[in-house]
């Protein structure tokens, strides 16, 4: 652990890429926990809020955007950021409007990842 004061959320309905971008975040220093799809995440928030969400646009029930809504309606603190494969400039600007503080375009890297997830933190 490197020590950084920060605890993130993600939440993503495939596995595989929740694992490995807890893990990745995890290695750079991050207290990390895990939602499987948006009802899990809101659960988890009310129960002990995180600094940083990252949650995935396109999910089962409630989508990221959704999320980002209700989030920011109770807790305006939380940082949020949206990964995505189907970014448009509308569903950005849907995004920004609902108080996503910013998105990772998927296919991305560790490195992106541990970057926007550092400047949506220091910015806080």
């Amino acid at each position: 652990m490197n020590g950084i004061d920060a605890k993130l959320l993600i939440v993503d309905d495939n596995e595989g890429v929740r694992h490995l971008v807890s893990r990745w975040l995890e290695r750079a220093g991050f207290s990390v926990e895990e939602a499987k799809d948006g009802a899990e995440a809101i659960d988890m928030v009310k129960k002990d809020p995180p600094d940083i969400v990252l949650a995935d646009i396109r999910m089962p029930k409630i989508d990221g955007i959704e999320l980002a809504r209700i989030i920011k309606s109770e807790y305006p603190e939380i940082k949020i950021i949206l990964m995505t494969a189907y970014s448009s400039p509308q569903t950005i600007a849907q995004a920004r409007r609902e108080g996503v503080d910013d998105y990772l375009e998927k296919p991305f890297t560790k490195d992106q990842v541990e970057r926007i997830t550092m400047e949506v933190l220091s910015a806080g």
